[in-house]
């Protein structure tokens, strides 16, 4: 039987989705190649709070292969900002790059932009949604940007937005830990001339140089040579990356025709009881094996997206849901066991009012034969049946001695000191005044079951 359950969990649609797998499986981490500056600009937004706690925007621009970085202040996200910022700070600067990369946002991808790109003849490539692993450089640079700013002290910390070009200077002209060399050498090919430079007088010169055409020749040959060193650098800090990440991958293979789940990543708000994937069943429809991405159609709506690997989970033991099958979600499992109940015979769950006039009729059921008020219409007997059950509310956590004081019927005394039943009619809406013999019990009157 323990058998049984475990291999009943492992393939209950509702446990896989709320679950986590562990380990997780993921692609091997694949790098991207450059061989020059401005083969490759990628761009991102990064966000912070100044001392007013108000939102300030940053556009980062790197450089793939020479890590030179900029960040750029911005009023706000949108397309135009974004191309104003790229036109006049950076194309106009450094010229036209090849290629673009940058995420799926709809600032990134407006017709602006794609207007912009077309007209400066720059190819646009971008990342899986939910994947910002794709744009690993720039998202790096943001954390040592923020980090930068962390590190400040509190009075300079409240004016970082006027200090952004000063620390993007600074880590530009620091030798990055993969090149080797400082980003503003291979993007200029030559050495800044900082403060500490000028204080201890030990800027280098090159007294050989003597004429354009000697200096040229020397910046072209200097230049070449680092920026080989830094090729090679760069391509042995990728392959120590890969291999420390690889030994960690895990999962088993997708191949074209399998059923995924992808990964619910769409879900706002606080997440912690949101189900790790969506219930919609995916089918592979074909992959790429060089930066492992997956196009995947929706077997339902025919729908297709492109995902990374890391996002899915290989889900051949699911069912395929025919068209007409509502998704399972908790609102529709109780209404399914409401209707269960139906069909079976039994009755649905009462409603409190419901319960309570129920309440009421057992009451009135349990009365004794000589204690039974007389006969009423049904508006009279409905006003009198809400009254006493809004009176059994209000005094059901009373002693048990003044609750079984409450009897069914309404006891008159006449002349001879003997009680009856009260058969005067009750006016709608209120309670007959109760009174009891001295000579009678309560208890043989009638008592509160």
């Amino acid at each position: 039987m323990e058998h049984d359950i475990r291999e009943h969990v492992k393939c209950c649609k509702r446990c896989v989705v709320s679950k986590t797998l562990e380990p997780e499986g993921r692609a091997p981490l694949e790098s991207i190649k450059t061989t020059g500056p401005l083969e490759l600009v990628c761009i991102d937004f990064w966000s912070a709070e100044d001392h007013r706690g108000k939102s300030v925007d940053v556009l980062v621009v790197t450089d793939h292969f020479t890590k030179m970085a900029h960040a750029f202040q911005c009023s706000d996200q949108t397309a135009k900002q974004v191309a104003r910022q790229l036109w006049d700070r950076y194309f106009c600067v450094y010229g036209f790059p090849q290629r673009i990369h940058s995420d799926q946002g709809a600032n990134f991808e407006s017709e602006l932009i794609q207007e912009l790109l077309q007209v400066a003849g720059v190819q646009k490539s971008r990342t899986t949604p939910y994947h910002p692993m794709g744009n690993g450089h720039t998202e790096r640079f943001n954390r040592t940007l923020g980090n930068m700013i962390r590190a400040l002290p509190p009075r300079e910390k409240h004016k970082w937005p006027q200090m952004l070009q000063t620390l993007t200077f600074v880590y530009n002209c620091t030798a990055h830990e993969s090149t080797g060399y400082a980003p503003f050498f291979l993007m200029y090919g030559r050495i800044p001339r900082l403060p500490v430079d000028v204080m201890f007088h030990n800027v280098a010169r090159d007294n050989d140089v003597t004429d354009y055409d000697s200096y040229v020749k020397r910046m072209r040959d200097d230049l070449r040579e680092a920026l080989a060193l830094a090729q090679t650098n760069t391509g042995a800090s990728q392959q120590r990356q890969a291999d420390l990440y690889n030994k960690k991958q895990k999962g088993v293979d997708i191949e074209e025709g399998d059923r995924v789940l992808l990964a619910n990543k769409g879900e706002r708000g606080r997440r912690k009881l949101a189900d790790r994937w969506e219930s919609t069943i995916y089918t592979v429809v074909s992959k790429n094996p060089t930066c492992h991405t997956y196009r995947i159609r929706n077997v339902k709506s025919g729908q297709e997206k492109v995902v990374h690997r890391n996002l899915l989970l290989q889900a051949n033991f699911l069912p395929i849901e025919s068209e007409g099958e509502p998704e399972m979600s908790f609102a529709s499992e109780s209404e399914l066991g409401q209707e269960q109940s139906q069909s079976d015979g039994e009755s649905p769950v009462a409603d409190p009012e419901d319960d309570c006039t129920e309440r009421t009729a057992r009451w009135v059921a349990q009365m004794t034969d000589d204690c039974v008020p007389a006969p009423r219409g049904p508006q009279e007997c409905d006003s009198i049946g809400d009254s006493v059950c809004a009176q059994l509310d209000d005094e059901e956590h009373q002693d048990s001695d003044s609750a079984s004081s409450e009897v069914a019927a309404y006891p008159e005394v006449d002349d001879d000191n003997n009680s009856r039943a009260c058969t005067t009619p009750v006016e709608e809406g209120t309670l007959p005044s109760i009174s009891y013999s001295e000579s009678q019990p309560v208890s043989e009157v009638g008592s509160l079951v």
